[in-house]
């Protein structure tokens, strides 16, 4: 995530604090960041380095600032003087998706800083768990529903053995993608309202809480074409919302647009998700994310996805109209393919401004700079 940070501001006490969404205590600034993520409303937060008192309808209405607290707000800030604070505003959102072979790899996601220290990447979407029966324990290894473990041997030591949350305390938010697994199970093939509710308890519990992920990202590829049920997705994602509303529920936008017109409790599929980031690689942007505004996606929860083997015509000049047209960001394909990763920080250095990806190297100076940034 670019973060313009200012120091020594927080919201003035004399702004309208209609913005205002919540406070949470004991809340450093990479935990934020990642609250900050759950929420697309949320655009900027204070941290309070020492004790804050704001006067008058704030002080009534939201109590003293204590030292270790952030303070989340929508909209455009109003900053007044607080030598007790830092604040920090979003500048857009980068994710990538990541196989990776051991834990090793995967914390590499990390190595890759902003000129400030902080990370380049701000969600990391672990592909991929497969969804590939209609029941309990719906996920399996290896597309294969005779195997003892529901994740690949590689994906099973990275949410066992706390690489996940090594990432989280830099500020990373982790993401486990659920992949149709080419059996009759499928995001798109649940054929109750209970067999939805049975799926959204198992992720709650088997693998959100299990694991202490950030969210579920959906690629509703592979399950059995033959038995889609139009109102399937929109089912599961409002149960998977009401089980776990701080929790993020992202799409792989891909071929999808029939799924985004069903509802159900009056939501579609639109209410239901964080974010989306669209896979049609190699089209240009205009082509691709407004359809999706016109299915009820805001622009800050749409991101475009770009892989290196099927180029856009002009990477940088898309980066350019997002920035331009108000769209949240990027997402890279595979990102430790070499070339994907290079394409990664071309995008990066567009969207934040050139010098904005840099690879820590052991002992460097950047090194310091993430271990100042988590203070």
């Amino acid at each position: 995530m670019g973060w313009t940070k200012k120091s020594d501001v927080a919201q003035y006490k004399k702004a309208n604090w209609k913005n205002f969404i919540k406070k949470e205590p004991d809340c450093p600034p990479p935990k934020a960041k990642r609250i900050a993520l759950q929420n697309p409303e949320i655009s900027f937060f204070f941290y309070c380095r020492d004790n804050l008192i704001l006067e008058g309808p704030v002080y009534e209405n939201h109590g003293p600032f204590n030292k270790g607290d952030a303070i989340f707000f929508s909209g455009e800030p109003w900053y007044g003087d607080a030598p007790q604070c830092d604040s920090y505003q979003k500048e857009g959102m980068s994710i990538a998706y990541v196989s990776p072979n051991s834990s090793e790899q995967f914390l590499e996601s990390a190595c890759y800083l902003l000129d400030n220290g902080s990370p380049a990447i701000d969600v990391v979407c672990i592909f991929a768990g497969n969804l590939v029966l209609n029941k309990r324990p719906y996920l399996k290894a290896h597309n294969d529903p005779s195997a003892k473990n529901p994740f690949n041997a590689n994906i099973m030591e990275i949410l066992s053995n706390g690489s996940v949350q090594k990432l989280q305390k830099k500020g990373i938010t982790v993401l486990l993608t659920i992949l149709g697994g080419h059996h009759k199970g499928g995001w798109s093939n649940f054929k109750t309202e209970s067999a939805a509710a049975d799926f959204a308890t198992y992720l709650k519990t088997e693998v959100v809480d299990k694991y202490g992920l950030d969210g579920i990202d959906i690629d509703d590829e592979y399950s059995n074409p033959n038995l889609r049920i139009p109102n399937s997705l929109v089912t599961v994602t409002t149960k998977m919302k009401e089980l776990m509303p701080d929790k993020i529920i992202s799409k792989a936008l891909f071929r999808d647009t029939e799924y985004f017109k069903p509802k159900y409790k009056g939501k579609t599929l639109a209410d239901t998700l964080t974010y989306g980031w669209e896979m049609s690689y190699g089209i240009s942007p205009e082509y691709r994310l407004p359809k999706y505004v016109k299915l009820g996606m805001v622009k800050h929860k749409l991101s475009l996805g770009f892989v290196a083997n099927r180029p856009s015509r002009n990477p940088v000049q898309d980066v350019k109209w997002l920035k331009k047209n108000g769209y949240e960001g990027i997402m890279i394909y595979n990102f430790f393919n070499p070339q994907n990763t290079k394409l990664m920080g071309k995008l990066v250095n567009t969207l934040y401004g050139p010098g904005n990806w840099n690879k820590e190297p052991e002992g460097s100076s950047l090194k310091e700079k993430v271990h100042q940034n988590q203070k």
